[in-house]
Formats: C-alpha cells, structure tokens, sequence
C-alpha cells in the first residue's frame, strides 16, 4: 500500500454465512480494505473456526489483494472496575488477536471502554494490565506475530477512554511495541474535534504530532455524524447525510496526513445493512475530488467551513 497516493477506501462487512462470504460482499461493494467482526459483536462466545476455514478465507483475501482489519466485539470494556467484566474482555481481546494472527490482518482495532466514574487514572493502570495479559494469552496460543492492536478514539460519553489524542498517547506510550490508534470522524467530531473544518483538522493534527501518534497511525474509519458537535454521542451515519457532509469528509479525507492510511466505512447503509455501494461511490467520489486544487480552495475558502472557529472540547 505505501506506493499509493491516495489511501484505500473499504468497509465494515458482515462474516454471515461464513468468512469467505466477507470477501464476496466486500468485492460486490467495491471496497478496497476489509474489516470484519469475527464472531457476533454483542456476545462473549467467539467462532470456532477451522483451521481450514482461515486457510480458505486468507485465501480469498490474497486473490482479492484486500488487506483486512479486524474489529473486536462490542462488550469489551479494558477500563472496566469489575474485575469479572475485565477478565472476559481480556480474553475476548485475546482471541481478537488470535484470529488477526491467523487470518494475517493488518491490524484489530478496540474500543478501550469506560472507567465507569472512577477516573482516568486509575483505569489507565486496569487498561494497560488487561492489554499486557490479553496479549500474553494470544501468544501462547499462536505461533504467528501478533498484528498490531489499535485503540480507537471514543465520541466521550458515558467516562469512555481515548477521546483525546493525550490519553491514547499515554496508553500507547505504556507499551514500547505493537500498539497503534485508529481515528473515527464521526467519533472526533461528536468528541468535539471540528474535523470538518481546516482550523479544527489542523488543531487535531498538530495535537496528534505533539503525543507522538502520526507514526501510531494505522486506520481511519471514515463515518458521518448524525449527532452535533461535541455532542459526545456515538450515532453514525451515511457518508454526506450528517453534520459532517460532503464538505467536511472531504477535507478529512483528503488531508496529507492520512494519504496512505487506509479508510474503512462503518456507516449504517441506506438499507440499514452497514456500508453499501452507494456510500463507497461516494467516498470514492471525494477521494477524486482531493486531486483537484480548484475543489480544495473552494472548501478552504468557504464560510462553512470555517463555521467552528476552534475544536470545541478538545483538549
């Protein structure tokens, strides 16, 4: 990927019907990167796979040249004070690692989860040990490295960790190899981060630089936002029907910053099946449009764009 000029744009699918039904619904939508779920993401219970449905799957991945990412289940909370809550998050993110390790993955994306009021201190030291275990149990389990785990920014409700780029750079500097981040725009925005806009997207962007996380960078899910800014609830929504619009996701596509990172869609489809052709023809359509300087200087020059004069709530 790091000879392309322009980042990848791919999508969330559904595993239904087996693993390699993943690849055929990724293709039929035109995406270019894959990221699945791989077992039901509101349960504990992970998939028994064989070890010839990974072969068969990693198979169809090759043929399709899509890299994949793997996200793991809802219920995970690694900041969680209930000590029987962690446990199993703990090894739910174990066996998310498991099988990235197996199927080659490029990298399994996490919610960190909520301190639940207790404060962020004391659920860095609960997060980084539950990591530290998780990853320990996937070792012993397989023999392949372990992709890298990336924590993904939270829109901020509800006492959820990595709203800011200050506690993922903190959680990630706790460990000196394997960890990464994965940015939202529907999840920065509601955090307050003004991404549709150039003054907000810079301020992140220099925010990010300062904790040290633009090499820590290694996917951005591309999603609109159906709440307002700093709203700090997580409601995403189909690429150009939210408060980001066309606009805005196109100026956070477009920014050099993310060039080769590649973009993974998690927007809930217009026929409420997750992402679908339209929504990537209408990522596409934005990543043509970045080539054009007329577009980017009619953006940046716009008063939309320069609606929200600094990131609200950011820190």
């Amino acid at each position: 990927m790091s000879d392309r000029p322009l980042p990848r744009i791919g999508a969330q699918v559904s595993t239904a019907g087996g693993l390699s039904k993943a690849v055929a619904r990724a293709r039929a939508i035109g995406a270019e990167v894959v990221q699945i779920f791989p077992s039901n993401p509101r349960r504990w219970q992970p998939c028994p796979y064989t070890e010839h449905d990974i072969a068969a799957f990693t198979a169809s991945l090759r043929r399709a040249a899509l890299p994949l990412f793997v996200h793991t289940i809802y219920l995970i909370n690694l900041a969680s004070p209930d000590e029987d809550q962690r446990r199993r998050s703990t090894a739910a993110l174990a066996d998310a690692l498991v099988f990235g390790a197996r199927s080659g993955a490029d990298g399994v994306v996490t919610h960190i989860g909520s301190h639940r009021g207790d404060g962020y201190a004391a659920a860095r030291k609960r997060v980084v040990r539950a990591v530290t275990e998780a990853r320990a149990q996937a070792r012993e389990r397989v023999q392949k490295p372990l992709p890298a785990l990336l924590l993904e920014t939270s829109a901020g409700g509800g006492n959820s960790l990595g709203r800011t780029p200050a506690e993922l750079g903190d959680l990630v500097g706790a460990f000196p190899e394997g960890l990464g981040i994965c940015l939202d725009s529907a999840h920065l925005f509601a955090a307050g981060y003004a991404v549709d806009t150039v003054e907000g997207l810079d301020a992140l962007l220099a925010e990010i630089e300062r904790h040290g996380l633009l090499g820590a960078l290694g996917l951005v899910h591309l999603n609109d936002c159906k709440t307002a800014l700093g709203s700090r609830s997580d409601r995403h929504e189909n690429l150009w029907e939210g408060r980001l619009g066309r606009g805005g996701l196109r100026l956070f596509l477009g920014h050099t910053a993310f060039r080769r990172v590649p973009f993974v869609l998690e927007v809930p489809g217009f026929a409420d099946h997750g992402p679908d052709v339209r929504n990537i023809r209408r990522a596409r359509l934005m990543r043509r449009e970045i080539l054009r300087p007329e577009i980017l200087r009619r953006e940046i020059l716009s008063p939309d764009t320069q609606r929200h004069a600094a990131p609200r709530g950011a820190s």
